[in-house]
């Protein structure tokens, strides 16, 4: 049985005017740059007319403006990248300002000064451009190419170096993403994330909707606060990634990352356990290739990446808790307690004995400590007494042909380091799971013309964890059973972006963009034998199964961000729109953890057996079971 869910929504996200004073530049969601600044004389006064060229350097790709009455300029809606800047004006010497580092939704402010002499003769700038912003009240953080390149990444996901920004920090979280990143205090589900223009974001705990490989980001900016209004649909921080492009040149990368158990060490608790080293095996591999279609005009990037995953997790890290079995005796119908001396009881390592508890037994083999036995009649005491529950059956029926068909099947205890000792151990061991499935991405940017310029975009990745879902503790809970649950994640990301040049004082970038993000979480249809698997649940001991269906959510949103920019003497005026259509498909195998399908559990208290004599409680005076082992005895 599941429930289906539909959602859709429109949301007009973001539609802003804005006007900045002195030609500081704010407005419609953006991934580009703007250059700004001031061209002067060697006496300060204002140059108005200076014609201002600047040229990509990798790609050859120019802009042009001019300077107004206040000897001002704006280039805005700029591709991140290096740069080389040029200045001209009549009767004065050409200035080059070169290898200007622009970068992501950033404002960079580059003043020059004119020197009076032979247009022929060109002035070179040697030294950098200011990297303080003076221009923009957003604070964040750019994460260069070198950094995404080079810094070493558990798992090759650039989510991580948004740790490196001040104000970010990881947040455990209990949603089906795993962990998520927050920042100044805001919830998980605050934090957005744009690619190129387009959201790409998860619907639930604020992570990265289409998780790429690092080889295809050019670089990233995570902005924390006062931010600009564009940014309006969430409250925490902002992350915004630009995709690599091909350029003049041809480049390509293989590369192969790999983890292996040999060089890991072994987890402290699951050593202290006796439990072997968990197996790691990480394997991530592929390739990145981008160059020139026709030089100056058209380029392409593509990459792609492969990964190999094996993982074996302890149980109880996998599984939430450890797996709690019946002992061989209790399974044959013995269920044995500690009948302890009201006044002087057995003293354990410095514990006094009262009840049953791992402290009787060795841990490796369930066997008596030394100083422990079997009562030898009905008033000893300081002992283990035994009951049997089949002969105290009048009917005589033993144990259930069916729940003796479920727990008839499981191995005994491993260790008896927990559970009640005398009935009741656990199943140490490191369940096993694979992460499989690829990324990859296909860019082409082309240049229409002098003034039209054109990008297409195509991300996809598709992640399945398979032999278990550790992730939400569906594990393989023992070896030789099927895993508890399965996921299986498909997405795709897809920008299509226009830029047009209209004039030099009027520039206009359009981005249709699509996301679309899948789950599949299969629960007990990871189970060969789904529908038909048991309903019993039992309170002493764990099972292999679960009988819920799939939980399956789709999540598609298509975009429509429009940035329109206007220099007008001393102000820039920034026109945007940001549409969201937004559809939630959802099935519910289970609704707020509760599940929809029958189950069989027993209870103390709700129809208990008749007919059957219990042994006595204990109480301050009179030996007997402890309160807490017969309520075990009678679950």
């Amino acid at each position: 049985m599941t429930v289906n869910v539909i959602r859709k929504t429109l949301a007009l996200s973001t539609l802003v005017l804005c006007v900045a004073a002195l030609v500081s530049p704010t407005g419609a969601q953006s991934f580009t740059a703007t250059v700004v600044g001031q061209v002067t004389d060697q006496n300060g006064a204002a140059i108005p007319g200076a014609t201002v060229t600047i040229t990509e350097r990798a790609t050859g790709r120019t802009r042009a403006t001019v300077t107004n009455s206040d000897g001002n300029y704006t280039i805005p809606q700029l591709p991140p990248g290096r740069y080389d800047l040029r200045i001209e004006a009549a009767n004065f010497r050409p200035v080059i300002q070169p290898d200007l580092i622009l970068e992501t939704n950033k404002t960079q402010r580059v003043d020059i000064v004119l020197q009076a002499g032979d247009v022929q003769e060109t002035v070179t700038v040697t030294g950098e451009a200011p990297v303080i912003n003076t221009d923009t009240s957003s604070k964040g953080e750019v994460i260069s190419p070198r950094q995404v390149e080079d810094l070493p990444l558990n798992g090759r996901n650039f989510t991580d170096l948004a740790l490196l920004v001040p104000g970010i920090y990881r947040r455990p979280s209990d949603d089906d993403q795993g962990e998520g990143f927050a920042t100044s205090g805001t919830r998980t589900d605050a934090t957005n994330f744009i690619l190129d223009g387009v959201v790409n974001r998860s619907d639930r705990n604020g992570s990265v909707g289409v998780n790429t490989s690092v080889d295809s980001i050019r670089e990233f900016k995570v902005e924390t606060s006062t931010y600009s209004a564009e940014y309006g649909r969430n409250a925490g921080a902002q992350v915004i990634v630009v995709s690599k492009s091909g350029t003049n040149e041809f480049h390509g990368t293989l590369f192969h990352y790999f983890r292996n158990t040999a060089l890991n060490a072994h987890e402290f608790f699951a050593k202290a356990q006796g439990a072997a080293k968990p197996v790691i095996q990480l394997n991530q591999y592929g390739f990145e290739v981008g160059g020139p279609v026709r030089k100056n005009r058209t380029f392409f990037f593509a990459s792609w990446q492969g990964q190999k995953v094996n993982f074996a997790d302890p149980v109880d890290k996998a599984f939430g808790e450890s797996v709690d079995l019946y002992s061989p005796s209790a399974l044959n119908g013995i269920f044995r307690y500690w009948v302890a001396d009201p006044v002087s009881p057995l003293v354990i390592n410095g514990q006094r004995i009262v009840q049953n508890g791992p402290q009787l037994v060795d841990p490796a083999t369930g066997r008596y400590r030394e100083g422990v036995r079997d009562c030898q009649g009905p008033g000893d005491t300081n002992c283990v007494a035994s009951f049997n529950v089949f002969a105290a059956d009048p009917l005589g029926r033993g144990m259930d042909p069916l729940v003796k068909s479920v727990l008839g099947r499981y191995p005994a205890p491993n260790t008896y380091s927990a559970g009640d000792g005398l009935n009741t151990g656990i199943y140490v061991w490191n369940s096993p799971f694979r992460i499989r499935g690829p990324h990859y991405m296909m860019r082409v940017d082309h240049q229409l013309s002098s003034k039209h310029s054109l990008f297409a975009r195509y991300l996809g990745a598709r992640q399945e964890t398979l032999g278990g879902d550790p992730l939400n503790g569906r594990p393989v809970v023992l070896p030789g059973f099927p895993p508890r649950g399965e996921v299986f994640r498909p997405a795709k990301n897809i920008a299509i972006g226009l830029r047009s040049v209209l004039s030099p004082r009027v520039v206009n970038e359009l981005t249709l963009g699509l996301a679309r993000f899948e789950f599949l979480f299969t629960q007990g249809e990871a189970n060969p034998d789904f529908p038909n698997q048991p309903r019993f649940t039992f309170n002493n001991s764990d099972v292999d199964y679960t009988a819920n269906p799939r939980t399956y959510r789709a999540v598609t949103t298509p975009q429509i961000v429009e940035n329109l920019s206007i220099i007008s003497g001393r102000h820039v005026y920034r026109f945007g729109a940001n549409m969201r259509f937004y559809q939630h498909n959802d099935q519910r195998g289970d609704v707020g953890g509760t599940s929809l399908v029958p189950a069989i559990s027993l209870s103390r208290t709700t129809r208990p057996p008749a007919g059957i004599a219990l042994p006595a409680v204990a109480t301050a005076t009179r030996p007997g079971i402890a309160a807490v082992d017969l309520n075990r005895l009678q679950g």
